[in-house]
């Protein structure tokens, strides 16, 4: 970290900056200048860098940047006190914004993701949702699809930063040298691609058939890309053949959450481990892949994956500074599948904090410079039906029928011989059959009008309403209207014609043997909005501030403690060092 001190003359004026504390070449220089001097520079040092108090080490030589899929501050908050190693480390030891929030509406992966390490918002980054709808072909893009490389294996599926449209810490990093490297683990492709940007050196995400999977940008061979992780991936399935892994439960207070409980058309019975569902054949049953995934088990393969990339790739032992960003998707999975008030994800946290910890241990033991940042990409709400338990109006909805009627409805109003609109449920395109102005205008009217009989509808919005909105800078971010919201993630060309926002507590979709997820997130609401931002280094003086930030200040404050300036961004560099000197240079703002 880049904490500065002034050496002062006597007439009180700094006359010049240095890093905190003194080395002995300078103790040396002192001694040289003799009595006075010498006593008073080293009273200042003793001031300014006290041993016990915590002092900031030299920039970091590695930036370790996690995300922790589906993390909610409302998770951290009612687990904290139960962590014991690695999030505890963090938690109790670093700097610590529990208020952390993403701005936008568009509560999903791949948005999240992307504001993590660039600093800016979706609306910004073009990357509105994790799927948008391309208006000229009528097919959905999914975010990261990049026909421009390929995927081993995967010839269907390219994928690649094409549609991200600004840069990451990563490409600054190595705009400023050259000879940085940034490498990304994940268990998600979307969530990989978005942390590391436009140049990795090497990302991968976990891919049920294959193991981890890259892409291959043109020149390059599958062979060479994958090459990191081919003994690593062969390792572990013949680990696995025959003997799938295993979730093994750490933490025995979870078992006081367990018990059937019924959604929708079935029911889960809550326990750790959770049963299979399938042949636990792992190569050939995809029920099988879909337990691992909402799991421990998927978090401890990426971390060790990354682990072995820091020793085999010397990260943050080479001149320059590298950025490492792991993405651990089973919070996600399992709050997905499980809900989060249920033993499952008491569980996985604690596998997460152990995991965290084993990290933390090992950087100890390797003596790396690292500088920890953990986060989300969004938070979730748990199942309807025990939400509706605990004292709120909770309720489901399915927004893929809700286009069905609104569309239906507007055909028949119109009397038009098409489908007029399409889309999520939460955002709503009209097709290019109705492309028309005069047409379209008419086929907006007439869904708003639709959508305003529906009592599951908390607010409707028309692109141009959201066009003409601009978030106030200095506005506080949990202060942020709906509109607002909505505007950090509105871009013109992805974005739907009407913006919908679905009351608070709302579950998306019915579950049912054949859909088992019972919970989510992807409202503007800030349970789905408010994640925690924690950040922490060897000798880091730790502080906790509840005010609100944002995920988009995390790129500009690495920025100023890597000593580069970043590009026009929308967040602010946060001061890690508790006022003592800002490690964030001057920042511009986007026009």
């Amino acid at each position: 970290m880049v904490a500065m001190i002034f050496t002062y003359a006597a007439s009180g004026r700094p006359v010049e900056k240095g890093k905190r504390g003194m080395n002995c070449g300078r103790l040396d220089a002192i001694r040289r200048l003799g009595g006075m001097m010498m006593a008073a520079a080293m009273a200042l040092s003793l001031l300014a860098a006290p041993a016990d108090a915590g002092t900031a080490p030299p920039r970091p030589k590695l930036f370790i940047v996690i995300s922790v899929d589906q993390f909610s501050a409302a998770l951290f908050d009612q687990y904290r006190s139960r962590f014991s190693a690695g999030l505890k480390r963090l938690e109790t030891q670093g700097v610590v914004f529990p208020n952390g929030y993403q701005s936008h509406a568009a509560t999903e992966t791949c948005p999240g993701h992307s504001t993590l390490l660039t600093g800016r918002h979706p609306s910004a980054t073009g990357i509105i949702a994790n799927d948008w709808r391309d208006r000229a072909t009528g097919r959905n893009v999914y975010c990261v699809f990049d026909p421009s490389h390929t995927v081993p294996g995967r010839a269907d599926q390219p994928r690649g930063p094409a549609n991200l449209r600004v840069s990451t810490f990563g490409d600054w990093l190595k705009a400023a040298d050259p000879r940085s490297r940034v490498v990304g683990v994940s268990g998600k492709d979307r969530a990989a691609i978005m942390m590391t940007g436009h140049h990795p050196d090497a990302v991968f995400w976990w891919d049920d058939e294959r193991g981890f999977n890259t892409y291959v940008p043109a020149g390059r061979t599958a062979a060479a890309q994958l090459k990191p992780v081919a003994g690593f991936n062969d390792r572990l399935f013949a680990q696995w053949h025959g003997r799938p892994p295993a979730w093994q439960p750490i933490d025995s207070r979870c078992g006081t959450l367990a018990g059937p409980h019924s959604y929708g058309d079935f029911t889960i019975d809550h326990r750790v481990p959770p049963p299979m569902n399938g042949n636990g054949d792992f190569m050939r049953d995809a029920a099988t892949r879909q337990w691992f995934r909402a799991s421990p088990a998927l978090d401890s393969v990426t971390m060790a994956l990354a682990e072995k990339l820091i020793v085999e790739m010397k990260l943050g032992r080479g001149p320059a500074p590298d950025l490492l960003a792991i993405s651990l998707s089973a919070t996600d999975y399992i709050g997905h599948l499980y809900g989060n008030q249920g033993p499952e994800m008491c569980d996985q946290l604690a596998h997460l904090d152990r995991l965290i910890g084993t990290l933390l241990d090992r950087l100890d033991a390797m003596g790396i410079t690292a500088l920890v940042t953990l986060s989300a990409d969004h938070g979730s709400i748990d199942a309807a039906e025990r939400v509706a338990e605990r004292g709120f109006a909770a309720e489901r909805t399915s927004p893929a029928a809700m286009v069905k009627a609104i569309s239906r409805s507007v055909r028949d109003s119109l009397k038009l011989d098409f489908d007029p609109l399409a889309g999520d449920g939460q955002q709503f395109y009209v097709t290019s059959s109705g492309s028309d102005p005069a047409l379209k205008g008419r086929i907006i009217a007439a869904a708003v009008a639709a959508l305003k009989r529906h009592a599951e509808i908390a607010a409707i919005f028309t692109a141009d309403e959201i066009a003409a909105t601009t978030p106030p800078r200095d506005k506080p971010v949990d202060e942020l209207t709906l509109a607002e919201r909505m505007a950090e993630s509105y871009d013109a060309q992805r974005s739907g014609d009407i913006l919908v926002a679905y009351r608070p507590y709302m579950s998306f979709g019915i579950p049912s043997p054949g859909r088992r997820a019972i919970a989510g997130h992807g409202s503007p609401w800030n349970y789905d909005r408010r994640v925690p931002i924690l950040f922490w280094w060897p000798g880091v003086q730790g502080f906790e501030q509840a005010l609100p930030v944002e995920t988009v200040d995390i790129a500009p404050t690495l920025a100023g403690l890597a000593g580069i300036t970043p590009p026009p961004v929308d967040g602010v560099c946060r001061d890690l060092d508790r006022g003592s000197a800002s490690s964030c240079p001057i920042t511009h703002e986007p026009e």
